[in-house]
């Protein structure tokens, strides 16, 4: 195929003085042959207006309007109504059937069960053609269908792609028979006006070489540690079948855990240096808030623990830990079934961050959740010997000998 369908997921909440130069930047890009996915995860801004505008001007362009869950459950939402996908096509093409559904995400099990029509028509209201209405805060509890073989790329919706940025992503992955295409990208800083080239927060601007063969030496070559991956690149999305992958729900830095896993599935990875993208640094984004006082209207995942702290970067603190926690948890299940000793490194590194923590408040009580994992670990070395010892008697039994 020299023009693939390529689809552009953007998840939006409360980014409306950003959102148009956005959604212009991608259809104005050099390449055409896209499907667009705007996904509003419960804006309370101008943010739904924007995307309700762009509609009608760009037939590309598909709206989904969700409950607020955060920006893992709206990059999900998206992925579930990419085109070639059984629910796009229930909507879109009027093609209203049960759906085979994956039990769960984040397994190499491949049970399903099946989704009824009424089931689906219950939970998704169709307001026009192209655009779709749910309740649903997290998708994957209802549905998890088998992707399409074909090229995705995410962006947020308070960044904004150069002109020649998926027609650069699109020739390298045919030509070069790629699984990813990571590029890099450009720093705007909003409080002085600037950009910065090369700003070298990508941890591969920092790599040896810009093509792999498999994930797992990229990630050997980065030491497995805060590897992440969401928006630089483009990768075929019918990598995510193969572990059921989606973004974990629930949490900040969310591309931390996919990132990894997915590069440790991939085949044939490409970097180049080119930025290919601005990347905006804002003081009151999810990642760089500055305020110390809690506000009154809280993200849906921080509100629990609005009762235990009075400091709003303690509480984000806080929760980033937990956030770690549970990173490590998702690459520590899938470290269980791919039975890989490396990606350990990964695992214990998200977990140490903890032990240099000290919060006065633990209502979350992030203890035991490191303490089941040191368990959980004790026993897997074990069983890992006693594998190791199964598969190669002789080795244990000259151990014998020389003792």
């Amino acid at each position: 195929m020299n023009n693939p369908l390529i689809s552009i997921i953007i998840p939006i909440y409360n980014v409306a003085p950003y959102l148009k130069e956005c959604i212009e930047s991608i259809i104005h890009q050099t390449y055409k042959n896209l499907d667009i996915l705007l996904v509003d995860d419960g804006s309370n801004d101008e943010s739904l207006e924007i995307a309700l505008e762009y509609l009608q001007k760009d037939e590309r362009i598909f709206l989904i309007s969700k409950e607020n869950g955060g920006l893992s459950s709206a990059r999900n939402v998206g992925i579930e109504f990419i085109k070639g996908t059984k629910l796009r096509s229930f909507f879109e093409d009027n093609k209203e059937e049960d759906i085979i559904s994956f039990e769960k995400t984040h397994t190499f099990e491949k049970t399903t069960k099946i989704i009824k029509k009424e089931d689906i028509k219950s939970n998704f209201k169709q307001i026009q053609k192209r655009y779709i209405k749910t309740n649903l805060e997290n998708i994957n509890d209802f549905i998890i269908q088998e992707l399409p073989n074909s090229i995705i790329h995410f962006l947020d919706s308070d960044d904004y792609f150069l002109k020649d940025c998926i027609e650069l992503c699109v020739e390298n992955m045919i030509k070069k028979n790629l699984d990813i295409y990571m590029h890099n990208f450009d720093e705007f800083h909003e409080n002085d006006c600037k950009f910065i080239k090369n700003p070298n927060t990508n941890l591969m601007s920092k790599s040896k070489k810009d093509f792999y063969e498999n994930g797992l030496k990229l990630l050997q070559e980065n030491n497995f540690l805060s590897f992440y991956f969401a928006w630089q690149g483009s990768f075929n999305i019918a990598i995510l079948n193969d572990y059921i992958l989606r973004f974990t729900h629930g949490i900040y830095h969310e591309d931390h855990d996919f990132g990894t896993i997915l590069f440790f599935l991939a085949k044939k990875i490409y970097y180049s240096d080119k930025a290919l993208m601005i990347y905006r640094i804002r003081d009151n984004s999810i990642i760089n808030c500055k305020e110390t006082s809690i506000p009154k209207k809280l993200p849906k995942n921080l509100e629990p623990l609005r009762k235990y702290f009075s400091d709003y970067q303690e509480l984000r603190e806080y929760f980033k830990m937990y956030c770690l926690l549970i990173i490590a948890k998702q690459i520590f299940i899938f470290n269980l079934e791919m039975k890989n000793k490396f990606i350990s490194k990964s695992i214990k590194g998200y977990y140490c961050i903890y032990f240099d923590q000290n919060f006065h408040n633990n209502p979350l009580k992030l203890e035991q959740i490191v303490k089941i994992f040191i368990k959980r670990l004790f026993f897997y070395k074990i069983y890992r010997k006693i594998r190791f010892y199964f598969r190669h008697p002789k080795k244990l039994f000259k151990k014998d000998n020389h003792a």
